[in-house]
């Protein structure tokens, strides 16, 4: 009786899950189906079903990443969905084909870009990038590399930006497909613009803003006319900055961008000596701006205000904005700790309004103006040299960290421009390095130095090096070790996963963590840092794990490790 009810309960299991297999299939394809033209209705129907528990790996597999798919095609959040979309590259790297690899670490990188985790979401692009020459899937490359111009730009490189949005141009262009055509030209019209080729800018901004046209696209007529107003106003050429941030307004008054539009508009009125115009739109937009928390927006409109009362001679009105507007940049400065040209110049233009009001508004106390304004400037020039010391400090520090880093990224420099999207192509120290990198960004380095039981001037480059590449707020206090053995096993051939099938009875966690850290070539006082550990406890648990591997004293761990991987397998 037992076996018969062992078999009855297999055949409603199997049923069970044909059911649901068969009923997935239909759904991910008339989701396909409707993804391109009627992304919502794709989403709402994926949503829809009910029975995702239930799925096997491999249906699981391709539901999340259609579920991706169409978040994504929506403009929807996706910096949740990091655990999800890792069951779907897990699943398709050790059974999926080149499409289904390429697609998956593609939307991985969507994910981990919104999630602000951006050296991984590069990591997956490239790897996108990698599939899509090898399949191959010319709008898989074209994306994966527009998405790594979108990074680079994030970081400010914007030379590698522009190669990265030419390189996603020249690969969409072995397709038939148009849609894409006019973002890709106003991302590389955008990006010559930053990089000062303002002819090429204006050429690619054209052909850009005519496809808009002819497809009455508004937002993006808005958008481009935008960029184009904008770099014609830092060309010093008012009247058609003018014509072309007016045709953005137009076309686009509701959206985020309106505040900085109009402020930018502002300044070109006060170039253009019609300050009336000018704080008409500024006087439009104060209450929104005051009431904002964006420092930057805070800084262009006070300094943008300041400018047009100065032109309209109101010196005490342009005197205030000008300190309003020195407070925000100080906050911007303290935040970043770097100072720049242009901050100095808006210091010496909020002396001359206040030495401008002091004399329309006081000229019978000449000799009390003069008195405050000497005072004024030696408190200026005191601050600024204070500034200027602290700033040379904190330079000297930075300078020895980047040399540091240089010498251990020399490989990775030397080969950038060939291993740009060959993950295959990078050497053991380049990828010990993004271990590394990945795991400093996750931890809070001051914290964990102030936990460490020991402390040697061995650790303290390590440190400095670190903490100056990966700033505070971007670091957390724990180690996400899902995600790094994730790493691990793309840079090393599984070899987390090898490890605790074959060993996971044997060692503990804290020992399976710590032989990853070897892999990636960690030394005892990085690791002890990494582990929140003492030395001597580091070298304890590898005299452990020695033991349990019957290996002799002083052995290799990751040999031993691996000799049996090889064996086993």
């Amino acid at each position: 009786m037992k076996l018969l009810k062992y078999v009855y309960y297999i055949i409603i299991t199997i049923s069970l899950c044909s059911c649901h297999s068969g009923q997935l299939k239909d759904i991910l394809s008339r989701a396909e189906s409707l993804m391109e033209n009627d992304p919502d209705s794709a989403f709402a129907l994926l949503f829809s079903y009910s029975g995702s528990e239930n799925l096997s790996k491999a249906d699981f597999a391709a539901y999340q990443l259609m579920y991706a798919k169409a978040k994504d095609k929506c403009y929807m959040d996706l910096s949740r969905d990091t655990t999800l979309i890792l069951k779907s590259l897990v699943y398709y790297k050790k059974h999926g084909n080149a499409s289904q690899k390429g697609w998956s670490n593609y939307y991985a990188g969507r994910v981990y870009e919104e999630a602000g985790k951006l050296f991984e979401a590069g990591l997956y692009f490239l790897k996108a990038a990698e599939y899509a020459g090898e399949i191959p899937d010319p709008l898989l490359g074209m994306m994966a590399n527009y998405y790594l111009g979108e990074l680079h730009d994030k970081q400010y490189a914007f030379d590698k930006s522009l190669d990265a949005y030419k390189t996603s141009y020249a690969i969409y262009g072995e397709t038939s497909g148009e849609k894409y055509t006019g973002a890709l030209l106003h991302s590389i019209g955008s990006e010559y613009g930053i990089n000062g080729k303002r002819d090429s800018a204006y050429y690619y901004l054209e052909k850009a803003l005519e496809i808009a046209r002819e497809r009455k696209d508004t937002m993006e007529m808005a958008a481009i006319c935008n960029d184009i107003g904008l770099y014609l106003q830092e060309d010093s050429l008012y009247l058609k900055a003018k014509y072309y941030l007016q045709q953005s307004l137009s076309l686009e008054n509701d959206g985020g961008w309106l505040i900085t539009r109009k402020i930018t508009l502002a300044g070109i009125y006060a170039n253009l000596n019609e300050p009336d115009s000018a704080l008409f739109l500024l006087k439009d937009i104060k209450s929104m701006v005051e009431t904002s928390d964006d420092i930057d927006l805070l800084v262009i409109y006070y300094a943008v205000l300041a400018e047009v009362e100065a032109a309209n001679k109101n010196y005490k009105a342009a005197y205030l904005n000008q300190q309003q507007y020195v407070t925000c940049v100080d906050s911007i400065y303290q935040f970043q700790r770097k100072s720049s040209l242009a901050e100095t110049e808006q210091i010496y233009n909020y002396l001359k309004y206040q030495e401008e009001n002091e004399k329309l508004y006081a000229v019978q106390h000449d000799a009390i103006v003069i008195g405050c304004i000497v005072l004024v400037i030696f408190l200026i020039i005191g601050c600024m040299k204070w500034k200027k010391k602290q700033d040379l400090s904190k330079a000297q520090d930075t300078v020895d960290v980047l040399r540091k880093m240089k010498k251990e990224n020399q490989i990775n420099s030397n080969n950038d421009a060939d291993k740009q999207v060959a993950l295959s192509g990078y050497s053991d120290d380049e990828k010990d390095m993004m271990v590394k990198k990945a795991l400093l960004m996750q931890l809070n380095i001051t914290k964990v130095l102030s936990q460490l039981d020991e402390k040697s001037e061995k650790e303290q480059p390590f440190l400095e090096k670190f903490n100056s590449l990966f700033y505070g707020e971007q670091h957390t206090l724990e180690i996400d070790w899902s995600e790094l053995y994730l790493l691990i096993d793309l840079l090393y051939n599984d070899f987390a996963g090898k490890m605790k099938c074959y060993y996971g009875k044997i060692l503990l966690e804290k020992e399976i963590q710590l032989c990853c850290l070897l892999k990636a070539n960690m030394d005892t006082t990085e690791i002890a840092c990494v582990m929140k550990q003492s030395i001597n406890t580091v070298r304890t648990r590898k005299t452990c794990i020695r033991k349990k591997l019957k290996a002799p004293d002083g052995a290799d761990i990751i040999f031993i490790l691996e000799e049996g991987i090889n064996n086993k397998g």
